[in-house]
Protein backbone atom coordinates (compact mmCIF):
# COMPACT_ATOMS: atom_id res chain seq x y z
CA UNK A 1 0.00 0.00 0.00
CA UNK A 2 1.38 3.42 -0.93
CA UNK A 3 0.50 7.08 -0.74
CA UNK A 4 1.94 10.17 -2.34
CA UNK A 5 3.47 12.95 -0.23
CA UNK A 6 4.45 16.37 -1.53
CA UNK A 7 4.82 18.35 1.69
CA UNK A 8 7.92 20.55 1.90
CA UNK A 9 10.49 19.66 4.51
CA UNK A 10 13.79 20.84 5.86
CA UNK A 11 16.71 18.71 4.70
CA UNK A 12 19.71 18.27 7.01
CA UNK A 13 22.91 20.08 6.10
CA UNK A 14 26.10 18.48 4.86
CA UNK A 15 27.54 19.02 8.33
CA UNK A 16 24.74 16.96 9.84
CA UNK A 17 25.27 14.18 7.32
CA UNK A 18 28.97 14.29 8.19
CA UNK A 19 28.11 14.01 11.89
CA UNK A 20 26.10 10.86 11.28
CA UNK A 21 28.76 9.29 9.08
CA UNK A 22 31.72 10.19 11.30
CA UNK A 23 29.96 8.87 14.38
CA UNK A 24 29.03 5.65 12.64
CA UNK A 25 32.58 5.22 11.31
CA UNK A 26 33.98 5.65 14.82
CA UNK A 27 31.58 3.06 16.21
CA UNK A 28 32.70 0.53 13.65
CA UNK A 29 36.34 1.44 14.13
CA UNK A 30 35.96 0.39 17.76
CA UNK A 31 33.83 -2.64 16.94
CA UNK A 32 36.07 -4.02 14.17
CA UNK A 33 39.36 -3.22 15.89
CA UNK A 34 38.62 -6.18 18.12
CA UNK A 35 38.65 -8.52 15.13
CA UNK A 36 41.81 -7.02 13.66
CA UNK A 37 43.68 -7.32 16.97
CA UNK A 38 42.23 -10.76 17.73
CA UNK A 39 45.64 -12.46 17.61
CA UNK A 40 47.13 -9.99 20.11
CA UNK A 41 44.10 -10.04 22.40
CA UNK A 42 44.16 -13.85 22.43
CA UNK A 43 47.74 -13.94 23.73
CA UNK A 44 47.08 -11.52 26.58
CA UNK A 45 43.49 -11.97 27.70
CA UNK A 46 42.83 -15.72 27.30
CA UNK A 47 44.57 -18.75 28.82
CA UNK A 48 46.94 -20.67 26.55
CA UNK A 49 46.10 -24.35 26.19
CA UNK A 50 45.80 -26.39 23.03
CA UNK A 51 47.63 -24.63 20.15
CA UNK A 52 45.26 -22.20 18.52
CA UNK A 53 42.69 -22.45 21.31
CA UNK A 54 43.25 -18.90 22.58
CA UNK A 55 42.74 -17.49 19.07
CA UNK A 56 39.62 -19.59 18.60
CA UNK A 57 38.25 -18.36 21.94
CA UNK A 58 38.96 -14.79 20.90
CA UNK A 59 37.23 -15.28 17.56
CA UNK A 60 34.27 -16.75 19.41
CA UNK A 61 34.25 -13.67 21.65
CA UNK A 62 34.28 -11.49 18.53
CA UNK A 63 31.36 -13.58 17.32
CA UNK A 64 29.54 -12.97 20.61
CA UNK A 65 29.63 -9.27 19.81
CA UNK A 66 27.86 -9.96 16.55
CA UNK A 67 25.45 -12.21 18.42
CA UNK A 68 24.46 -9.31 20.65
CA UNK A 69 23.66 -7.10 17.69
CA UNK A 70 20.09 -8.41 17.14
CA UNK A 71 19.29 -7.57 20.77
CA UNK A 72 20.63 -4.07 20.30
CA UNK A 73 18.71 -3.78 17.03
CA UNK A 74 15.45 -4.77 18.72
CA UNK A 75 15.92 -2.49 21.73
CA UNK A 76 17.21 0.63 19.99
CA UNK A 77 15.28 0.05 16.77
CA UNK A 78 12.00 0.12 18.66
CA UNK A 79 13.16 3.14 20.64
CA UNK A 80 14.20 4.85 17.42
CA UNK A 81 10.69 4.40 16.00
CA UNK A 82 9.08 5.61 19.23
CA UNK A 83 11.37 8.31 20.66
CA UNK A 84 13.20 9.44 17.55
CA UNK A 85 16.37 8.82 15.55
CA UNK A 86 18.55 11.43 17.25
CA UNK A 87 18.26 10.36 20.95
CA UNK A 88 18.69 6.72 19.98
CA UNK A 89 21.85 7.44 18.00
CA UNK A 90 23.24 9.35 20.99
CA UNK A 91 22.52 6.42 23.33
CA UNK A 92 24.19 3.81 21.14
CA UNK A 93 27.20 6.04 20.63
CA UNK A 94 27.68 6.55 24.36
CA UNK A 95 27.46 2.79 24.91
CA UNK A 96 30.13 2.16 22.27
CA UNK A 97 32.42 4.70 23.92
CA UNK A 98 32.01 2.99 27.29
CA UNK A 99 32.90 -0.41 25.85
CA UNK A 100 35.99 0.95 24.09
CA UNK A 101 37.28 2.44 27.34
CA UNK A 102 36.58 -0.81 29.16
CA UNK A 103 38.48 -2.94 26.65
CA UNK A 104 41.44 -0.57 26.68
CA UNK A 105 41.72 -0.68 30.49
CA UNK A 106 40.96 -4.34 31.30
CA UNK A 107 44.02 -5.98 32.96
CA UNK A 108 45.59 -9.07 31.41
CA UNK A 109 44.89 -12.73 32.23
CA UNK A 110 48.25 -12.91 33.99
CA UNK A 111 47.13 -10.11 36.31
CA UNK A 112 43.51 -10.92 37.19
CA UNK A 113 43.08 -14.44 35.88
CA UNK A 114 39.69 -15.56 34.62
CA UNK A 115 38.20 -12.10 35.19
CA UNK A 116 40.17 -10.85 32.17
CA UNK A 117 38.28 -12.90 29.56
CA UNK A 118 35.02 -12.32 31.45
CA UNK A 119 35.49 -8.54 31.18
CA UNK A 120 36.51 -8.83 27.54
CA UNK A 121 33.35 -10.79 26.74
CA UNK A 122 31.18 -8.33 28.69
CA UNK A 123 32.57 -5.27 26.91
CA UNK A 124 32.37 -7.05 23.57
CA UNK A 125 28.69 -7.73 24.21
CA UNK A 126 28.17 -4.03 24.95
CA UNK A 127 29.89 -3.24 21.65
CA UNK A 128 27.49 -5.58 19.91
CA UNK A 129 24.45 -3.97 21.52
CA UNK A 130 25.65 -0.51 20.48
CA UNK A 131 26.62 -1.43 16.93
CA UNK A 132 23.41 -3.38 16.36
CA UNK A 133 21.29 -0.64 17.85
CA UNK A 134 22.82 2.13 15.77
CA UNK A 135 22.16 0.67 12.30
CA UNK A 136 18.38 1.08 12.20
CA UNK A 137 18.09 4.68 13.48
CA UNK A 138 21.11 5.86 11.48
CA UNK A 139 19.89 4.30 8.24
CA UNK A 140 16.40 5.66 8.84
CA UNK A 141 17.83 9.16 9.37
CA UNK A 142 19.77 8.99 6.10
CA UNK A 143 16.81 7.63 4.12
CA UNK A 144 14.41 10.21 5.54
CA UNK A 145 16.84 13.07 4.97
CA UNK A 146 17.59 12.29 1.33
CA UNK A 147 15.70 13.51 -1.75
CA UNK A 148 14.27 10.52 -3.70
CA UNK A 149 16.67 10.87 -6.63
CA UNK A 150 19.71 10.61 -4.31
CA UNK A 151 18.37 8.18 -1.75
CA UNK A 152 20.40 5.18 -2.90
CA UNK A 153 23.67 7.08 -2.66
CA UNK A 154 22.89 8.54 0.76
CA UNK A 155 21.65 5.24 2.19
CA UNK A 156 24.90 3.68 0.98
CA UNK A 157 26.75 6.14 3.21
CA UNK A 158 25.74 3.96 6.18
CA UNK A 159 27.79 1.11 4.71
CA UNK A 160 30.54 3.51 3.60
CA UNK A 161 30.89 4.69 7.19
CA UNK A 162 31.46 1.12 8.33
CA UNK A 163 34.22 0.69 5.76
CA UNK A 164 35.79 4.01 6.80
CA UNK A 165 35.93 2.54 10.28
CA UNK A 166 37.67 -0.54 8.90
CA UNK A 167 40.12 1.62 6.95
CA UNK A 168 40.92 3.70 10.03
CA UNK A 169 41.41 0.58 12.11
CA UNK A 170 43.77 -0.84 9.50
CA UNK A 171 45.77 2.39 9.39
CA UNK A 172 46.12 2.47 13.17
CA UNK A 173 47.09 -1.21 13.20
CA UNK A 174 49.70 -0.66 10.50
CA UNK A 175 51.28 2.26 12.36
CA UNK A 176 51.34 0.36 15.64
CA UNK A 177 52.73 -2.80 14.04
CA UNK A 178 55.45 -0.73 12.34
CA UNK A 179 56.49 1.17 15.46
CA UNK A 180 56.18 -1.56 18.11
CA UNK A 181 57.78 -4.96 18.56
CA UNK A 182 55.47 -8.01 18.56
CA UNK A 183 55.86 -8.19 22.33
CA UNK A 184 54.89 -4.54 22.74
CA UNK A 185 51.94 -4.99 20.39
CA UNK A 186 50.69 -7.85 22.57
CA UNK A 187 51.34 -6.02 25.82
CA UNK A 188 49.82 -2.61 25.10
CA UNK A 189 49.69 -1.85 21.37
CA UNK A 190 46.16 -3.10 20.85
CA UNK A 191 45.05 -1.10 23.90
CA UNK A 192 46.28 2.08 22.21
CA UNK A 193 44.00 1.32 19.27
CA UNK A 194 40.94 1.18 21.53
CA UNK A 195 42.14 4.22 23.45
CA UNK A 196 42.25 6.27 20.25
CA UNK A 197 38.65 5.42 19.51
CA UNK A 198 37.58 6.25 23.05
CA UNK A 199 39.39 9.61 22.94
CA UNK A 200 37.44 10.74 19.86
CA UNK A 201 34.04 9.82 21.33
CA UNK A 202 33.33 13.19 23.08
CA UNK A 203 33.84 15.19 19.86
CA UNK A 204 31.70 12.88 17.73
CA UNK A 205 29.04 12.80 20.47
CA UNK A 206 28.87 16.59 20.43
CA UNK A 207 28.41 16.56 16.64
CA UNK A 208 25.53 14.10 16.89
CA UNK A 209 23.78 16.22 19.51
CA UNK A 210 23.27 18.89 16.84
CA UNK A 211 21.31 16.63 14.49
CA UNK A 212 17.74 17.46 13.51
CA UNK A 213 15.05 14.86 14.15
CA UNK A 214 13.56 13.16 11.06
CA UNK A 215 10.99 10.85 12.67
CA UNK A 216 8.12 13.32 12.26
CA UNK A 217 9.08 14.69 8.85
CA UNK A 218 6.58 13.77 6.10
CA UNK A 219 7.76 11.24 3.52
CA UNK A 220 8.16 12.58 -0.03
CA UNK A 221 8.42 10.94 -3.41
CA UNK A 222 6.09 9.38 -5.97
CA UNK A 223 5.55 6.10 -4.16
CA UNK A 224 5.78 6.24 -0.37
CA UNK A 225 5.47 2.87 1.41
CA UNK A 226 2.95 2.83 4.25
CA UNK A 227 2.44 -0.92 4.77
CA UNK A 228 5.02 -3.70 4.94
CA UNK A 229 5.13 -6.15 2.04
CA UNK A 230 6.37 -9.31 3.79
CA UNK A 231 7.42 -11.02 0.57
CA UNK A 232 9.47 -8.03 -0.53
CA UNK A 233 11.06 -7.84 2.93
CA UNK A 234 12.11 -11.51 2.82
CA UNK A 235 13.48 -11.17 -0.72
CA UNK A 236 15.44 -8.11 0.35
CA UNK A 237 16.84 -10.01 3.35
CA UNK A 238 18.24 -12.64 0.99
CA UNK A 239 20.21 -9.89 -0.72
CA UNK A 240 21.31 -8.49 2.63
CA UNK A 241 22.53 -11.97 3.60
CA UNK A 242 24.56 -12.16 0.41
CA UNK A 243 26.40 -8.90 0.81
CA UNK A 244 26.95 -9.36 4.56
CA UNK A 245 28.42 -12.81 3.96
CA UNK A 246 30.84 -11.29 1.46
CA UNK A 247 31.68 -8.57 3.98
CA UNK A 248 32.30 -11.12 6.72
CA UNK A 249 34.70 -13.03 4.48
CA UNK A 250 36.43 -9.79 3.52
CA UNK A 251 36.97 -8.82 7.17
CA UNK A 252 38.25 -12.34 7.89
CA UNK A 253 41.01 -12.04 5.29
CA UNK A 254 43.35 -10.30 7.76
CA UNK A 255 43.28 -13.24 10.17
CA UNK A 256 43.33 -15.68 7.24
CA UNK A 257 46.37 -14.06 5.62
CA UNK A 258 48.44 -13.68 8.77
CA UNK A 259 47.51 -17.04 10.30
CA UNK A 260 47.32 -19.46 7.38
CA UNK A 261 49.29 -17.78 4.60
CA UNK A 262 51.94 -16.50 7.07
CA UNK A 263 51.86 -13.04 5.53
CA UNK A 264 53.59 -10.50 7.82
CA UNK A 265 51.27 -8.55 10.08
CA UNK A 266 52.20 -5.22 8.48
CA UNK A 267 51.27 -6.62 5.06
CA UNK A 268 48.04 -7.92 6.58
CA UNK A 269 47.08 -4.39 7.58
CA UNK A 270 47.94 -3.15 4.09
CA UNK A 271 45.64 -5.86 2.73
CA UNK A 272 42.83 -4.77 5.02
CA UNK A 273 43.27 -1.11 4.13
CA UNK A 274 43.26 -1.88 0.39
CA UNK A 275 40.13 -3.97 0.82
CA UNK A 276 38.38 -1.26 2.82
CA UNK A 277 39.32 1.41 0.28
CA UNK A 278 38.00 -0.73 -2.55
CA UNK A 279 34.75 -1.34 -0.68
CA UNK A 280 34.23 2.40 -0.19
CA UNK A 281 34.62 2.92 -3.94
CA UNK A 282 32.27 0.02 -4.70
CA UNK A 283 29.58 1.26 -2.32
CA UNK A 284 29.63 4.78 -3.70
CA UNK A 285 29.59 3.44 -7.26
CA UNK A 286 26.73 1.08 -6.47
CA UNK A 287 24.70 3.81 -4.81
CA UNK A 288 25.25 6.15 -7.75
CA UNK A 289 24.42 3.53 -10.38
CA UNK A 290 21.35 2.35 -8.49
CA UNK A 291 19.94 5.87 -8.46
CA UNK A 292 20.43 6.21 -12.22
CA UNK A 293 20.02 2.75 -13.74
CA UNK A 294 17.89 0.88 -11.22
CA UNK A 295 18.53 -1.24 -8.12
CA UNK A 296 17.66 -4.63 -9.60
CA UNK A 297 19.66 -4.27 -12.81
CA UNK A 298 22.86 -3.25 -11.04
CA UNK A 299 22.60 -5.96 -8.38
CA UNK A 300 21.86 -8.74 -10.86
CA UNK A 301 24.65 -7.84 -13.26
CA UNK A 302 27.41 -7.53 -10.66
CA UNK A 303 26.24 -10.58 -8.68
CA UNK A 304 26.24 -12.85 -11.75
CA UNK A 305 29.75 -11.71 -12.61
CA UNK A 306 30.90 -12.32 -9.04
CA UNK A 307 29.40 -15.82 -8.98
CA UNK A 308 31.34 -16.74 -12.13
CA UNK A 309 34.77 -15.37 -11.24
CA UNK A 310 35.04 -15.40 -7.43
CA UNK A 311 36.50 -18.87 -6.92
CA UNK A 312 39.14 -18.80 -9.70
CA UNK A 313 40.07 -15.25 -8.72
CA UNK A 314 40.53 -16.22 -5.07
CA UNK A 315 42.55 -19.31 -5.98
CA UNK A 316 44.84 -17.10 -8.03
CA UNK A 317 45.12 -14.66 -5.13
CA UNK A 318 46.38 -17.26 -2.67
CA UNK A 319 48.58 -19.20 -5.10
CA UNK A 320 51.82 -17.47 -4.07
CA UNK A 321 50.83 -16.62 -0.48
CA UNK A 322 51.92 -13.04 -1.10
CA UNK A 323 50.38 -9.61 -0.73
CA UNK A 324 51.16 -8.86 -4.38
CA UNK A 325 48.51 -11.34 -5.56
CA UNK A 326 46.13 -11.54 -2.62
CA UNK A 327 45.54 -7.76 -2.41
CA UNK A 328 44.33 -7.24 -6.01
CA UNK A 329 42.28 -10.43 -5.88
CA UNK A 330 40.59 -9.35 -2.66
CA UNK A 331 40.05 -5.85 -4.04
CA UNK A 332 38.26 -7.14 -7.13
CA UNK A 333 36.17 -9.61 -5.14
CA UNK A 334 35.06 -6.94 -2.70
CA UNK A 335 34.46 -4.36 -5.43
CA UNK A 336 31.89 -6.64 -7.05
CA UNK A 337 30.34 -7.48 -3.70
CA UNK A 338 30.01 -3.89 -2.57
CA UNK A 339 28.49 -2.57 -5.79
CA UNK A 340 25.77 -5.17 -5.24
CA UNK A 341 25.65 -4.37 -1.53
CA UNK A 342 24.84 -0.70 -2.06
CA UNK A 343 21.79 -1.39 -4.20
CA UNK A 344 20.64 -4.36 -2.14
CA UNK A 345 20.75 -2.32 1.06
CA UNK A 346 18.97 0.67 -0.50
CA UNK A 347 16.19 -1.60 -1.75
CA UNK A 348 15.95 -3.21 1.69
CA UNK A 349 15.48 0.18 3.35
CA UNK A 350 13.01 1.42 0.74
CA UNK A 351 10.50 -1.37 1.28
CA UNK A 352 10.07 -0.50 4.98
CA UNK A 353 7.28 1.88 6.12
CA UNK A 354 8.61 4.88 8.01
CA UNK A 355 6.82 4.23 11.30
CA UNK A 356 8.62 0.87 11.64
CA UNK A 357 11.78 1.61 9.61
CA UNK A 358 14.42 1.79 12.36
CA UNK A 359 13.15 -1.46 13.87
CA UNK A 360 12.65 -3.41 10.65
CA UNK A 361 15.98 -2.34 9.14
CA UNK A 362 17.95 -2.72 12.37
CA UNK A 363 16.48 -6.07 13.37
CA UNK A 364 16.72 -7.64 9.92
CA UNK A 365 20.25 -6.38 9.41
CA UNK A 366 21.29 -7.27 12.96
CA UNK A 367 20.08 -10.86 12.76
CA UNK A 368 21.90 -11.46 9.47
CA UNK A 369 25.06 -9.77 10.77
CA UNK A 370 24.99 -12.04 13.82
CA UNK A 371 24.78 -15.13 11.63
CA UNK A 372 27.31 -14.09 8.98
CA UNK A 373 29.96 -12.12 10.88
CA UNK A 374 29.51 -14.16 14.04
CA UNK A 375 29.87 -17.64 12.57
CA UNK A 376 31.82 -17.18 9.33
CA UNK A 377 35.28 -16.57 10.87
CA UNK A 378 34.92 -19.48 13.28
CA UNK A 379 33.57 -21.85 10.62
CA UNK A 380 36.24 -20.95 8.09
CA UNK A 381 39.00 -21.24 10.69
CA UNK A 382 37.80 -24.66 11.81
CA UNK A 383 37.34 -25.86 8.22
CA UNK A 384 40.79 -24.75 7.10
CA UNK A 385 42.44 -26.18 10.22
CA UNK A 386 40.68 -29.53 9.70
CA UNK A 387 41.08 -29.88 5.92
CA UNK A 388 43.94 -27.61 4.91
CA UNK A 389 41.74 -26.23 2.10
CA UNK A 390 42.87 -22.62 1.78
CA UNK A 391 40.25 -21.90 -0.91
CA UNK A 392 37.45 -21.96 1.67
CA UNK A 393 36.94 -18.15 1.66
CA UNK A 394 36.57 -18.34 -2.12
CA UNK A 395 33.67 -20.77 -1.76
CA UNK A 396 32.02 -18.36 0.68
CA UNK A 397 32.35 -15.51 -1.84
CA UNK A 398 30.55 -17.66 -4.43
CA UNK A 399 27.71 -18.44 -2.01
CA UNK A 400 27.37 -14.72 -1.25
CA UNK A 401 27.13 -13.87 -4.95
CA UNK A 402 24.51 -16.57 -5.55
CA UNK A 403 22.35 -15.20 -2.74
CA UNK A 404 22.47 -11.77 -4.38
CA UNK A 405 21.52 -13.31 -7.73
CA UNK A 406 18.53 -15.07 -6.16
CA UNK A 407 17.41 -11.85 -4.48
CA UNK A 408 17.66 -9.87 -7.72
CA UNK A 409 15.77 -12.54 -9.70
CA UNK A 410 12.96 -12.64 -7.16
CA UNK A 411 12.65 -8.86 -7.07
CA UNK A 412 9.58 -7.37 -8.68
CA UNK A 413 11.05 -4.04 -9.65
CA UNK A 414 10.60 -1.51 -12.42
CA UNK A 415 13.42 0.00 -14.39
CA UNK A 416 13.47 3.54 -13.07
CA UNK A 417 15.86 4.12 -10.20
CA UNK A 418 14.19 6.47 -7.73
CA UNK A 419 12.19 5.68 -4.59
CA UNK A 420 9.22 3.53 -5.50
CA UNK A 421 10.59 2.85 -9.00
CA UNK A 422 13.83 0.96 -8.53
CA UNK A 423 12.91 -0.49 -5.15
CA UNK A 424 11.70 -3.94 -4.18
CA UNK A 425 7.97 -3.72 -4.70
Amino acid sequence: MHETGHEPRHLPTRRQFAAVISGNALEFYDFLSFSFFAVNVSRVMFPAGVPGSALLLTLMTAGAGFGARPLGAILFGLLGDKLGRRPTMLATFALMGLSAVGLALTPSYATIGVWAPICVVAFRLLQGLAAGGDVGPTTAFLAESAPPEKRGMLIALQLVAMRIGVLASGMVGLVLASLLTPEQLDAFGWRIAFGIGAAIVPLAFALRRRLDETLHLPETGPNVVTELDVRAYVVALIGVTGFLLAGAVGDYLFVFATTFLKIPVTNGYLLQMAAAGTQIVGLLLGGWLGDRIGRRQVMLGTAVLAALVSLPLFRWGIAEASLAQLAPAAALLLLMATVSAAVAYASFVEITPKRHRAGLVGIGYGVIVALTFGFTPVMLTRHIAATGDLAAPGYAFVVAALLLVVSALLTRGRAAPTMGKGQFA
